[in-house]
């Protein structure tokens, strides 16, 4: 894995970690997150407004229909999930679900084979972030994050190929507006809330993570790519600790040096 697929991986971690802390603080509201996604949407246009010429339209937009699709489900379920479920629960085992299957994916659909030392560091990082998340409160809380992590791995795959046919930007727009229009009857219809004034500012730090993540898919193999992004767990535990008054178990903590030592790994 290049230094710079490595750099862009862990910044985009950082970002993310960052708009999902601000959707647990908002108790998961659906109009934060159509706020959110619309927001990073209409920026991304705005900075693309010279890229369209760049796009196979005839190969890329299949992934654009699927991304959309599977990003409406995937901001409506984190809502939800976030409504009763802390940050470093919620995000670390849907996090390290989605990475498992899309790792699993590029080995059989792609040929991506990472290596001994390339799936130890999986391995690592996976069991690290199992650690991280604890126990669910209920069982179905537990279904609803394993559908997460599916959604995950559905737009990980799908957006690693779409994304070699148009530039990561406008991808980025299309597949958030795409998303944005197809959650808006459902939106509509849910609570506002004072910190929806907030959103904009969080939907340009997930249109920066996602930016980031894509341009590290150019340069490094997939598994090993999220892989490395797993760190934001560790993120995650922190920033819920500091700000959300979290208190991860001592259990969940140990688990955070399985993840650096898998990120060392892969570095």
């Amino acid at each position: 894995m290049s230094q710079l697929a490595l750099l862009l991986a862990l910044g985009s971690a950082v970002l993310h970690v960052a708009w999902n802390a601000a959707a647990r603080e908002a108790s998961g509201r659906l109009r934060f997150m159509w706020l959110l996604a619309g927001s990073a949407a209409v920026l991304a246009l705005m900075l693309s407004a010279g890229l369209w010429r760049q796009v196979s339209w005839q190969e890329v937009w299949p992934y654009l229909i699927a991304t959309s699709v599977v990003h409406a489900l995937y901001f409506t379920s984190l809502a939800a999930s976030y409504r009763t479920g802390e940050l470093h629960w919620s995000y670390t085992l849907s996090r390290a679900g989605g990475v498992l299957v899309a790792s699993l994916a590029a080995l059989v659909l792609l040929g991506q084979e990472p290596g001994a030392r390339g799936w130890l560091a999986v391995g690592l990082v996976l069991a690290g972030s199992l650690l991280v998340s604890g126990r669910p409160a209920q069982p179905r809380d537990l279904l609803r994050i394993a559908w997460i992590g599916l959604l995950i791995a559905a737009y990980t795959f799908i957006d690693s190929r779409g994304v070699r046919y148009a530039p990561p930007l406008l991808y980025i727009a299309l597949l958030y507006a795409g998303a944005t229009v197809l959650t808006t009857p459902f939106a509509m219809r849910a609570e506002s809330g004072p910190g929806d004034r907030l959103a904009p500012i969080f939907g340009a730090l997930s249109l920066g993570s996602y930016l980031l993540l894509l341009y590290a898919y150019r340069l490094g193999p997939l598994a090993q790519t999220l892989a490395m992004r797993q760190t934001a767990p560790l993120f995650a535990a922190l920033l819920g600790y500091a700000r959300l008054r979290e208190r991860p178990t001592p259990l969940a903590w140990a688990g955070t040096g399985l993840v650096v030592l898998g990120a060392i790994l892969l570095a």
